[in-house]
């Protein structure tokens, strides 16, 4: 089980008894709130790997693991983690992965699926395919020449009112960074976007020792899963809460 482990020492708790001018046996409840918030407030290192752990467990310190924490370093933030077993499509039969999805208050969504090089999840754990997607209105002025070309490499679509919808397959973190840097996002996407969400075991299963695809009813049903997992606000933002209205 992962904890927060607090680094207190006796010299902290000195200079608070100093503070308060009584021993720690006389303070009251609040002091003491005061002094966990004043230890806790200088180890928040601690709290973002107690958090990252808590969340990607065993795969905190892999190279998996390690990419999604940059992510979270730039703004990114978790809202879907799940298990699932590759089906055998290519080499990755009965091989155990992860699929996590990142959201950026900017308006960028991420999806990515981990591999490795055993069944079990492991020190070797990396990310097999990612996808990023967003939607903005232009690029900022003195934008990079970087930034440019990266909107030209992206898959979407421009609508009528100037906006643009872009989509990115296996993207850099740092390009991820250059168009954070570079971009103005939209304050809501439209909701005719388009987003994969899915890994190898929502579209296909494996049965009598063949693979075979889901129907295309299951496929949109797991994507309609995943989406809901997501944050209201989330929701409200990729135009998904309007879609469910319909």
């Amino acid at each position: 089980m992962t904890g927060l482990n607090l680094h207190i020492t006796n010299e902290d708790i000195f200079q608070w008894e100093t503070y308060f001018g009584k021993s720690y046996d006389s303070w009251s409840e609040e002091e003491k709130i005061s002094f966990l918030t004043s230890v806790a407030s200088k180890n928040l290192s601690a709290l973002d790997s107690c958090v990252n752990n808590l969340q990607l467990g065993g795969l905190a310190q892999t190279p998996f693991g390690k990419k999604v924490k940059e992510l979270q370093e730039m703004g990114f933030r978790m809202i879907a983690i799940n298990d699932f077993q590759y089906a055998g499509v290519t080499d990755l039969a009965g091989k155990q992965a992860k699929e996590v999805v990142l959201f950026h208050p900017s308006g960028l969504l991420y999806h990515a699926t981990s591999t490795q090089e055993g069944l079990t999840l492991g020190s070797d754990t990396n990310i097999k395919s990612s996808a990023l997607y967003f939607q903005a209105s232009k690029l900022k002025e003195g934008a990079s020449l970087e930034a440019y070309q990266l909107l030209a490499k992206g898959s979407g679509r421009n609508y009528a009112d100037g906006t643009f919808f872009r989509s990115y397959g296996n993207i850099r973190n740092q390009e991820i960074q250059t168009l954070l840097e570079h971009c103005e996002f939209v304050e809501q996407w439209n909701s005719e976007n388009y987003i994969a969400l899915l890994n190898e075991a929502d579209v296909y299963q494996r049965a009598n020792g063949k693979v075979m695809s889901m129907s295309e009813e299951d496929v949109a049903a797991k994507q309609r899963e995943k989406m809901d997992q997501f944050p209201e606000e989330v929701q409200q933002y990729l135009g998904y809460a309007h879609q469910k209205q319909r």
